[in-house]
């Protein structure tokens, strides 16, 4: 697999050698493929932006060197750079035409007239905006708006597009939409695509791979399957969907299962993410929708613990269920609503609780 950028040791220190000296990005190392779709996910003031706004050339790093396919760039502006990026802000000119703002690019770069004019009716026929060339911004919506401004980035034929959250202004369902067109079309022109979020669940749809940031620093690597499902830390754990945590101490290991008493007494089997011992405080971590609600006279049968409903919060196509287990264990489960729209439990009421113990899993930090 061909390399797109390879940063190596990034080190970026805002404003160095004073009292307001802030690291953004501490040692970050990571390579990302050519065509692939790689998100830089993490909450606000992680350095994701910061690490797209190096990539662009728009900050120079403090340490290490980015690496585009092979070269260096460090030294190279931002017009220089075979990238383009498309901002939260779409930052289309309000006087010009969708066409007009599309060609604009291709102008500076003192393209052929014909080839502009090619180049403009193949990009907004590729993000569905050929029939609304002649508009100003101000006449189209947000979500039309967005469209142009990847058709301005996508006209030069950038190896890599970078986009810095540009689904945040949307609204929800819009949202959803552009996700898959945004996947779609980085399928069809074949572009490595480096998107800046802090929506997991945008990270979720649309990566190929994820690059979970936290204080300047890559907490984890990976596909969204082994994100979601194999955190390496708490953190990934808990800022990757909804999680419940519980902290114990191992008191047996057998084979890949481990037994953890939770609170008092209260023994718990979880399968073992490897290197611990008897003895061992650690967390498990057990995914809502992994836990099973039902009728409480199964609570004596095998992978059943009994417990009793503290809270529910209604979702529309699911409620989340705050269920007290006993022993000063809570746990959060998920539960769809009946075929008349009834909720299955009430405030108060007992049930029997399952799950089983490969579902729930020792964190490995």
């Amino acid at each position: 697999m061909t390399a797109a950028i390879d940063i190596r040791a990034v080190t970026k220190i805002y404003n160095p050698g004073s009292n307001q000296a802030v690291k953004a990005l501490d040692n970050v190392s990571l390579t990302i493929d050519d065509n692939e779709f790689f998100t830089l996910l993490g909450p606000s003031g992680c350095g994701k932006t910061t690490l797209l706004r190096l990539i662009a050339g728009f900050e120079q790093v403090s340490g290490g060197e980015i690496m585009l396919f092979d070269d260096e760039i460090e030294n190279l502006e931002p017009n220089q750079r075979p990238v383009n990026t498309v901002f939260q802000h779409y930052a289309l000119f309000p006087h010009m035409t969708v066409a007009q703002n599309v060609a604009f690019g291709l102008e500076r770069l003192g393209k052929p007239r014909q080839e502009i004019e090619a180049t403009v009716d193949r990009v907004l026929t590729l993000v569905k905006m050929k029939e609304l060339g002649d508009r100003r911004p101000n006449q189209l919506s947000g979500g039309q708006q967005q469209r142009v401004a990847l058709a301005r980035a996508l006209a030069p034929s950038p190896k890599v597009l970078l986009l810095d959250e540009p689904l945040s202004a949307l609204d929800l369902k819009l949202r959803q939409a552009m996700r898959e067109e945004l996947k779609q079309l980085q399928k069809e022109t074949g572009i490595t695509f480096v998107f800046v979020t802090h929506d997991q669940e945008e990270a979720l749809a649309m990566s190929d791979r994820i690059a979970v940031m936290s204080n300047g620093e890559v907490q984890q690597i990976g596909g969204p399957t082994n994100i979601y499902e194999h955190p390496v830390n708490r953190f990934v754990a808990d800022f990757i969907g909804d999680t419940n945590f519980l902290d114990g101490e191992i008191v047996s290991i057998n084979d890949d299962l481990v037994t953890c008493r939770i609170g008092a007494q209260s023994m718990f089997e979880a399968a073992n993410s490897g290197g611990h011992k008897v003895g061992d405080r650690v967390t498990l971590f057990l995914r809502p929708e992994k836990i099973s609600l039902s009728a409480p006279d199964r609570a004596s049968e095998p992978g059943q613990r009994p417990g009793k409903v503290a809270n529910i919060v209604y979702l529309g196509n699911q409620a989340a269920y705050t269920v007290d287990m006993g022993d000063g264990i809570e746990l959060t489960a998920q539960a769809r609503p009946r075929e008349d729209g009834r909720l299955p439990f009430a405030i108060d009421d007992a049930l029997a609780v399952g799950f089983s113990a490969r579902a729930l899993r020792v964190l490995a930090q």
